[in-house]
């Protein structure tokens, strides 16, 4: 197919799929022309086929399946801290003092009580300074961090 395997399966695999089980191929001959796990092609039958009562035969419809898969992705939500410039203010002023992202995230709690929007978890922070190219703080705060790090590191598992 066009480029290798992503998460969701793209609308011209619904239809491979669709073509092959019409012409009474296997499941693994389906995920082998895909490069997909046979779990994957299985799970995507189950969940999607249509059923004729009146015959106890079902299809798969992959355009209909693609409209339902699009509806069920989440929606981008926009950063909170590019979202609110007050906030964005207030955060990009403590790593110059060599502040962590929770005690910048404690530090905001204790200065708008009473401001739930100017609240936010530390995870936000990373996030903001971590994104590349559409971070809502500038690049050179990620150096003001703690660590110095500029990219974030993997945890080991």
């Amino acid at each position: 197919m066009a480029c290798g395997p992503s998460r969701y399966l793209r609308e011209d695999e619904r239809i491979h799929i669709a073509d092959r089980l019409r012409e009474k191929a296997g499941l693994l001959r389906i995920a082998a022309d895909l490069g997909r796990s046979p779990s994957t092609i299985s799970r995507e039958i189950r969940r999607n086929r249509t059923v004729l009562h009146d015959y106890g035969t079902w299809y798969h419809r992959p355009h209909a399946t693609q409209a339902r898969a699009g509806t069920r992705q989440p929606r981008l939500k926009l950063p909170k801290i590019s979202q609110n410039p007050v906030l964005r203010q207030a955060v990009q002023e403590r790593p110059d003092e060599k502040w962590s992202p929770k005690q910048i995230c404690h530090a905001l709690r204790r200065q708008f009580p009473d401001r739930p929007k100017m609240h936010v978890v530390h995870e936000t922070i990373y996030q903001a300074l971590y994104i590349q190219g559409r971070g809502a703080l500038r690049r050179e705060l990620s150096g003001a961090l703690r660590s110095g790090r500029a990219r974030r590191r993997r945890r080991q598992v």
